[in-house]
Parts: structure tokens; sequence; C-alpha cells
């Protein structure tokens, strides 16, 4: 008895043709920008979608302190401990390995292309250093965006 490789357990494999198309009808997904309470004209909790939302989600991630989320704990860095430190290139990629591990966890539908932690030459607002993080970052599912985010800490 020979297996047919054109069927599976649950009938024929779809064409192509028929992958293209469902694959075009994919609900499209909304959550709130960022940030939070800004007054637009789609009003204070208005809605994003595609690159702008992924964008944001990015924001919110790199400038969330680790715990401030209560019902997501581990969610966030803790990028403001740095600031303390010498900026080294030691530090640089400890602070680095940080990020990516944070958007492995949290931001799985990005690809990291280009990451970098740049010091500043000014202090902030409460006279600690201050660090530019920027990302060059590809949403996986649309191979063809690629766009920059940028945060600074301090």
């Amino acid at each position: 008895m020979s297996l047919n490789t054109d069927t599976t357990l649950y009938g024929v494999l779809p064409s192509n043709r028929t992958k293209k198309d469902s694959s075009s009808n994919l609900e499209k997904i909304y959550g709130l920008s960022y940030p939070l309470f800004e007054n637009t004209d789609a009003g204070y909790f208005s809605k994003e979608s595609g690159v702008k939302l992924v964008r944001n989600n990015l924001k919110q991630l790199l400038t969330t302190n680790l715990g401030e989320r209560i019902l997501l704990p581990r969610y966030g860095l803790d990028l403001r401990k740095y600031l303390f430190q010498p900026m080294d290139n030691i530090l640089f990629e400890s602070i680095k390995q940080e990020i990516l591990t944070a958007i492995a966890r949290y931001a799985r539908e990005v690809k990291v292309l280009k990451l970098g932690v740049y010091p500043l030459n000014e202090y902030g607002a409460e006279g600690l250093q201050a660090m530019q993080i920027k990302l060059s970052v590809q949403v996986k599912e649309i191979e063809s965006t690629t766009f920059e985010v940028g945060v600074r800490i301090g």
C-alpha cells in the first residue's frame, strides 16, 4: 500500500491559488495607539494597525520598566539601571542582549535587522546620563516592509 503525498489525514492539500486567496482574507489586527491618552482626531483611545501598531508596541516595550505591568511582570526592560554605569562597549553589548531577549519574547512578529545603542552628550531630567536606542526592524509576514524605531532613555 503506497501513500499519496498529496493527501493529508483530513483530505487534499490546498493549491497555491487557494493558499494565496485565504491568506489575503486574514483578519486585520488592531491595538491601542501609543502613547495612551494622547488627544488625537480619533480620540484618546484611538486604534492602530499594521506597521504603526508594531512600531508603537516596540516603543512601549523599550520604554516600560521591568515589573511595571502588573499582569505581565516580565514585560519591559530595566534599561534605566544602565544609566548609572560607565558607557562603554561592554555595557552596550549587555543592553543589546537584553533588548533582543525582550523582543524575542514579546515581539515575535518582527525581525531585528540592526540595533544600535548610543550615548547622548546630554543629561536627563534626573541629572543622569541618557542614551538613544535605534532599531531597524522588519515585520516577518510583510518582508518588504522595513522601518526604524527610536527611543531615548534617561
